[in-house]
């Protein structure tokens, strides 16, 4: 892994929470919910897939320069992951490990981060050196795969993806996650206010630095 692929690696471990939205976002929306990330701040984004999701990186890269990370999500071929690089996307996720979109990711120095759902799929990932993996769990057990996950290979971070509550971030912490990429109801509709984005923004920070502070004994 090079040095840009670490750091790239180090701030999304230190935003925390990292915004999670969907392909769904009007581009004529885009740079408006970036602003209000950055007030928050929410300083990474992964932009799901989409007709325009091209150009959403595009401009959430250009608006936020080098002040927040741009991830593209669910990006399936390699083909797929070029252009979106070649817009400022630091990070590419997939749905699955695809050996094909980890090599170009590492020809442009971008971190690949494989989408993963069961324990066999965190192993494989390790294997091919994916250091940090996006897991898709939720629901009142998944704290507990999380840490299943953490104590079978502690090396390998874990950025867990769900629709989360707001009393289970303690402990998703606990539990080993390095991030969670969170879209309800950090994001919820175009509908939804700047104010209102900044607010459940700054919520979810919160939680996520007490409970690092609370697990660290600070």
């Amino acid at each position: 892994m090079t040095n840009r692929e670490e750091s790239i690696k180090q701030k999304l471990r230190e935003s925390g929470i990292i915004a999670a939205l969907p392909g769904s976002v009007p581009l004529a929306d885009i740079v408006r919910v970036g602003d209000a990330l950055l007030a928050s701040p929410v300083l990474a984004v992964e932009v799901g897939g989409g007709p325009e999701r091209l150009q959403q990186v595009a401009d959430l890269y250009q608006r936020a320069n080098s002040h927040m990370i741009i991830g593209a999500g669910g990006v399936e071929t390699a083909v797929d992951a070029v252009p979106l690089i070649q817009a400022g996307a630091q990070f590419i996720t997939s749905p699955l490990l695809d050996l094909a979109i980890k090599a170009i990711c590492q020809q442009h120095e971008v971190l690949y981060i494989p989408g993963i759902i069961s324990a066999v799929a965190a192993q494989l990932a390790f294997q091919a050196e994916c250091m940090m993996i996006r897991l898709y769990t939720g629901g009142p057990a998944g704290p507990d795969f999380v840490n299943v996950l953490y104590r079978t290979e502690p090396n390998q971070e874990i950025i867990v993806a769900c629709d989360i509550e707001l009393e289970q971030i303690g402990r998703y912490v606990t539990a080993g996650a390095s991030a969670l990429m969170v879209g309800k109801p950090l994001y919820r509709d175009a509908d939804q206010p700047m104010s209102d984005i900044i607010s459940q923004a700054r919520t979810l920070q919160q939680a996520w630095a007490a409970a690092m502070e609370n697990e660290n004994g600070d």
